[in-house]
């Protein structure tokens, strides 16, 4: 058995081990801790990136660690989604870990940087194992990891608001666990299995209908919650916008989507579409995620136009993101799932980039008000310029990657004949514009800012900046990701 076939594990292992290491780095030099990070990231990204042509030419790609196949041992299952979410879990995680450098060093005390990387570490590698895993206990346990490590970064530099912030996201994060933990003892406790492919095939057999309905019910609350889905995402708006702006990058950018994964994983793979015995539940609770998407992006964005805060206006975009996300996912055609799934790579860049662009504001002249932003562009221009690129994504305006997807809901939309959900996008995206936009003004034509230029570092400017490009970069070039996101849509619906 060659090394290479040990990919597959080693993406989680390798950045598990780094952060399990760095905090005896810490103890020896502290200024160790980011390269040593870096090197873990960068090794799990290379990882990554090499099974995408095992993936394309097998369909999906499995490992059984220890030897022990499924159900009775541990799988890794790594198909078209879930290397396409590790691959931006990957290239987004390493770039703001790149990016937290400058940043940590100043707005952190210096005993809490170890505490820092090894808490991001943690998160990157929990989030891999959530993406490639085939068993719904495992991905509980990653999950898990995952949201301890998202609460502790939020608090981690000890304000009182920070903490008040982590803990309302602890307190809707535990009922999130809680609500997933009894879907899964209630599956288990009838099926007695935990993988996922072979969960699906027992449920198939018939006679769990009252039981899965209720698993199903219980899965979907808990994911919601993860996935800030409105009316569960009140805890978003103070996490992400009180949190360090790398972690608030992070967690627009990857944390939410594991909820819309899980839901997907749950949804499509679990119980998959026209199983036996609860279409009609199945049916009705993605109906009901439609609609709650369908608000989540009309009234998340009046929210975003009505706030003064720079980093809150841009969390309550992010709620109005995972309902365009989760909206092309619940019109079960193609295209829809595809333009959902192409948003998540969207998303993923400009709001990325939007918190990255706050961070380096903040970092440079402490401002956080819309208003005082004026002048910005002539002072900043590389990074006022970031914000206004990646707009174009966040609105969906052509040639971005937020337009490519937007087209794809759209027809989805227009492929169910649901007129009302095509509205309630499109005045999503005239809110988006109203509210992007008014930032690009007050950054380029309001105020009288030093036209000197003072532009934060190069290892923060630099993420924020290609981000700002990739967005462009993957709306011209959008050939490269869709025919692959396309066949796993397709894979997707076959169940």
């Amino acid at each position: 058995m060659s090394f290479s076939s040990h990919y597959s594990i080693l993406l989680v292992a390798v950045p598990l081990a780094f952060a399990a290491l760095c905090p005896i780095v810490g103890m020896w030099k502290r200024e160790l801790c980011f390269p040593f990070s870096v090197a873990g990231a960068a090794a799990a990204c290379f990882f990554i990136f090499s099974l995408w042509g095992k993936v394309i030419s097998k369909g999906v790609v499995s490992y059984t660690p220890g030897g022990w196949k499924p159900p009775l041992g541990i799988q890794i299952r790594i198909d078209y989604v879930g290397l396409f979410m590790a691959s931006i879990i990957g290239a987004v995680g390493l770039a703001v870990l790149v990016y937290s450098w400058r940043y940590v060093s100043r707005e952190l005390d210096a005993e809490k940087i170890p505490y820092y990387y090894t808490l991001y570490m943690l998160l990157f590698a929990s989030m891999l194992g959530f993406v490639v895993t085939g068993d719904i206990f495992n991905m509980f346990v990653f999950m898990e990891i995952f949201s301890i490590s998202s609460y502790a970064l939020v608090a981690i530099t000890g304000q009182r608001r920070a903490v008040r912030a982590a803990f309302k996201y602890l307190l809707m994060g535990a009922t999130s666990s809680v609500m997933v933990l009894l879907g899964i003892a209630f599956l288990y406790s009838t099926v007695g299995s935990l993988n996922m492919e072979d969960i699906a095939g027992r449920l198939a057999m018939g006679g769990y209908t009252s039981v899965a309905s209720i698993a199903l019910v219980l899965f979907l609350i808990g994911f919601a919650v993860k996935a800030a889905l409105f009316p569960v995402h009140i805890w978003l708006p103070d996490a992400h916008s009180i949190a360090p702006s790398p972690i608030s990058a992070v967690l627009s950018a990857l944390v939410i989507k594991m909820g819309v994964l899980g839901i997907l994983r749950i949804f499509f793979t679990v119980y998959t579409p026209g199983f036996a015995g609860i279409e009609g539940t199945w049916t009705a609770l993605l109906q009901a995620i439609a609609w709650c998407a369908a608000i989540s992006i009309v009234l998340a964005s009046i929210m975003a136009i009505i706030q003064r805060d720079f980093k809150v206006m841009i969390a309550y975009s992010s709620i109005a993101h995972i309902g365009y996300i989760l909206l092309g996912i619940c019109m079960l055609t193609d295209k829809g799932l595809t333009g959902g799934l192409y948003n998540i790579l969207a998303h993923a860049l400009g709001k990325g980039c939007f918190f990255l662009v706050a961070g380096i504001i903040i970092y440079k002249h402490d401002l956080r008000r819309i208003t005082s932003l004026r002048g910005l562009g002539r002072s900043m221009p590389v990074t006022a310029g970031a914000f206004a690129v990646a707009s174009l994504s966040i609105v969906g305006l052509p040639p971005s990657a937020g337009f490519i997807a937007k087209w794809y809901i759209l027809w989805g939309c227009l492929q169910k004949q649901h007129y009302v959900f095509m509205v309630m996008v499109l005045l999503g995206s005239l809110l988006s514009a109203i509210y992007c936009f008014r930032v690009v003004y007050y950054m380029f034509f309001v105020g009288s800012h030093s036209a000197e230029i003072d532009e934060g570092p190069a290892t923060m400017i630099v993420p924020a900046a290609s981000f700002a490009a990739a967005t462009l970069f993957f709306g011209i070039f959008a050939t490269l990701v869709l025919p692959s996101l396309s066949s796993a849509a397709q894979a997707l619906l076959a169940g």
